[in-house]
């Protein structure tokens, strides 16, 4: 192999034996679906229209930024287990995310062959674990403030354009056509890098909504900013991270 696999991008790979270690992968940053409604009324088919925009870099899983993945996993990990070591990376290996995009086909995580890439860089030993974060197809589902929204199945980040329906937004109490959706399909395994065992799994499919009325043009998509729009996601991900990750770890013994 002529370059690393990963880059150790926040803390280095320090374990002492029988020391909690956890590495911090996040798999679910490079991309996300724009997902427009298409008609639903009377029918049983998906009719929505699907379109992936890849990002030049893996932003929505930098650890860099504060409410994004791997820093929010970090964080609740430093605060829980303050006495282990955390690795966090960035994936630079195409083979990790053609291994992931085989994952929603399967609609299983393939431990082995993860495991066989990762084990190159960091040889397995007691008390070491992985926190992945990875993509999970699951209905769209989008709260507002008396119900929930969206239809159809999507993997991953992303948002979905309603053009149909009267919805008010809550900050300006304007009403119009439209919402933007922001949703957020996703699941945290932690597995014993020593045994390839997954102790502990969370699937996450969240989602909010923001009347096409906060735009001035009244266009959903520009109901948020680009920037609101990363902030959006981010929070979406901080708050099941954080609701998720604590009894994942105390199902296992300190």
């Amino acid at each position: 192999m002529s370059r690393s696999l990963l880059c150790v991008v926040f803390a280095a790979w320090a374990g002492a034996a029988f020391a909690d270690t956890y590495i911090i992968l996040s798999l679910v940053g490079d991309h996300v679906t724009i997902v427009n409604q298409g008609g639903q009324t009377g029918s049983r088919f998906d009719q929505n229209q699907y379109q992936v925009a890849r990002l030049a870099e893996p932003v929505l899983d930098d650890f860099a930024v504060d409410d994004f993945a791997a820093r929010v996993a970090d964080s609740v990990i430093a605060k829980l287990r303050p006495d282990a070591s955390v690795t966090t990376l960035r994936a630079n290996d195409p083979a990790l995310y053609t291994l992931r995009d085989s994952w929603l086909e399967a609609d299983a995580i393939e431990v082995t062959a993860l495991l066989s890439l990762l084990t190159k860089q960091f040889p397995p030993s007691r008390g070491a674990h992985l926190l992945l974060v990875a993509p999970h197809r699951a209905d769209i589902e989008l709260r507002t403030t008396s119900d929930y929204r969206g239809h159809g199945k999507v993997a991953g980040l992303g948002f979905y354009l309603d053009t149909v329906t009267r919805a008010r937004s809550s900050d300006t109490l304007e009403s119009g056509i439209g919402f933007l959706g922001v949703f957020a399909n996703f699941q945290l395994l932690l597995i014993d890098l020593q045994t390839g065992a997954i102790e502990a799994h969370e699937r996450v499919a969240v989602g909010t909504t923001y009347a096409a009325s906060r735009a001035a043009d009244g266009k959903p998509w520009n109901a948020l900013s680009q920037h609101e729009k990363s902030m959006a996601l981010g929070s979406l991900m901080k708050t099941e991270i954080e609701r998720a990750l604590p009894g994942m770890l105390s199902s296992r013994r300190p």
